[in-house]
């Protein structure tokens, strides 16, 4: 049998439970639904570290971040790694990307030439670069998010050539309605859903796709939408679908504020001035942004779930299209299709918006739903897989042999049923920017998920998902909880000792 296509689609900062596949009963996600109902979704998927430059690297090397050593964004993903996409490129494989990458500094020098940064967008040749880049052939970028998306990039340069007069309207300035003073990062975008980078990147992987038909060399098309990351900016008429006041409000308890660290209500700003903050790259500023909602009134909250659901179901819409041109283009039923995304959001959960230090299963449980070829259909998986675990799973799908060493495990014995179990336990890690004493490791071992800090021997957390999913109370700190506390603390001690410092160079805030 001819190797498989591979389509890998990643979204940025999106909770599993934000699709419908995943119970949401709110937003509408068809398109990505009909993956899982065709193949195999994945409920105890996690990533190990809920950062986007560290997860999206882990996703292309089968590494932990300690391993491949870009620990936090502001650092670049060192070429001698060997990649994915590299891999498959030597094995035949014609490799395109479209789309947010981030495996470089937004903000790196000039003189370092990474496309990843604003600086080399700068050179007066630089849109007719497409490539190479970490083994993909081929790449048509966006770099950054939202009101940032048209700084710099393939799809920054395509708007101002195309549609001069749209470059200033995914800023805020731009919307029909000020953002409420609570929360600065929520309006409806006034960019038209055409010009829109979503439908942009959309429309650049649906031109790739209509060129393949099944005579040719198989590909490898990694498709990254941005969303749903702050802000919680949606079209207008994607907005509108959803009406704030029928959004269910996160459900954040007394015991669950007692169970959050006790650093978080000093260390995050609050969400009134957060964009001054994010656009000055503020150096005081943790990674992940994380804001508490102490202060943000119920109204902001329900705005910031309902655009997020608008925001997904704009991604499904464009998902749609992709698995329409596979079919169209013959070659559906020979590729794989990946679902996932880079690391979750708090969405208001435990008092906190966007993404940090604390591991809550938010952000670290992810969705991961692949299909295709050989591939179980409708069938649900319960072990714990991990990020670390891509890399291995679709080369062994690409029947693509590799000498690299990797993190991870194939997954395939799962996708085709033939084990229903990969591994007892996975492990994160939490490198930070600021405060060097909030490093800390997880271990995810059946239903329990410990956090450690090595410098606040004092702090930890424990939680049994089982009884309690969403995390509201901390066991760490109840003394029957002795034995399985000390079970996974020799684990980590064992298997992940700490590893705070990691040889990488800082380049830039991010």
């Amino acid at each position: 049998m001819a190797k498989p296509n591979i389509l890998f689609i990643c979204t940025d900062q999106q909770r599993s439970d934000s699709l419908g596949c995943y119970g949401n009963q709110q937003v509408r996600s068809p398109n990505i639904d009909s993956i899982a109902a065709a193949g195999v979704r994945f409920k105890r998927h996690i990533t190990p570290m809920q950062i986007c430059s560290p997860s999206r690297a882990t996703m292309i090397t089968g590494l932990y971040p300690r391993n491949h050593q870009l620990i936090t964004n502001g650092k670049a993903l060192p070429e001698s790694v060997p990649t994915l996409t590299q891999t498959l490129a030597d094995a035949g494989y014609q490799t395109h990307a479209v789309g947010k990458q981030h495996l470089q500094p937004i903000l790196a020098p000039a003189e370092l030439n990474m496309p990843d940064s604003r600086a080399f967008w700068d050179k007066p040749d630089a849109a007719n670069w497409n490539g190479p880049y970490y083994g993909y052939q081929t790449i048509d970028l966006l770099l950054g998010e939202s009101d940032t998306a048209q700084i710099a990039g393939h799809y920054a340069h395509w708007l101002r050539e195309n549609y001069p007069e749209y470059v200033d309207h995914l800023k805020p300035k731009m919307a029909d309605q000020e953002p409420p003073t609570d929360l600065d990062e929520i309006w409806r975008s006034a960019m038209p859903t055409e010009c829109h980078y979503n439908t942009w990147i959309t429309d650049r992987a649906v031109d790739f796709l209509a060129k393949q038909d099944a005579t040719q060399s198989p590909f490898c098309l990694f498709v990254s939408f941005p969303d749903p990351h702050h802000p919680f900016d949606p079209p207008g008429d994607y907005a509108d679908r959803y009406n704030p006041a029928d959004m269910p409000l996160p459900d954040v308890t007394a015991q669950d504020l007692k169970s959050r660290p006790p650093y978080a209500a000093g260390l995050f700003p609050k969400g009134q001035g957060f964009r001054k903050l994010y656009w000055q790259a503020d150096e005081g500023a943790e990674a992940g942004s994380s804001i508490t909602t102490d202060e943000i009134s119920d109204e902001s909250m329900q705005r910031a779930i309902a655009y997020t659901h608008a925001q997904v179901e704009m991604i499904d819409e464009g998902v749609g299209r992709l698995l329409a041109q596979l079919k169209q283009s013959g070659v559906d039923d020979k590729t794989i299709v990946v679902f996932t995304s880079d690391h979750g959001e708090y969405l208001g959960n435990h008092g906190l918006l966007h993404k940090g230090p604390a591991s809550y299963r938010q952000l670290t449980e992810l969705s991961f739903i692949v299909s295709g070829p050989g591939i179980q259909s409708g069938a649900e998986v319960n072990s714990l897989t991990s990020h670390i675990d891509l890399m291995p799973t679709l080369l062994d799908l690409a029947k693509v042999s590799s000498e690299v060493k990797v993190d991870g495990v194939s997954l395939k014995p799962l996708l085709i049923g033939s084990e229903q179990r990969i591994r007892d336990y996975t492990f994160g890690e939490y490198h930070p920017t600021v405060r060097q004493d909030l490093y800390n490791q997880t271990v995810y071992k059946d239903q329990w998920r410990m956090t450690l800090y090595p410098e606040l021997p004092e702090w930890g957390e424990l939680f049994d998902l089982d009884a309690d999913p969403l995390e509201h109370q901390n066991l760490f700190f109840d003394e029957k909880m002795g034995a399985i506390r000390e079970e996974l603390s020799a684990l980590l001690r064992n298997e992940f000792p700490p590893q705070a410092s990691v040889e990488n160079v800082t380049l830039a805030k991010w």
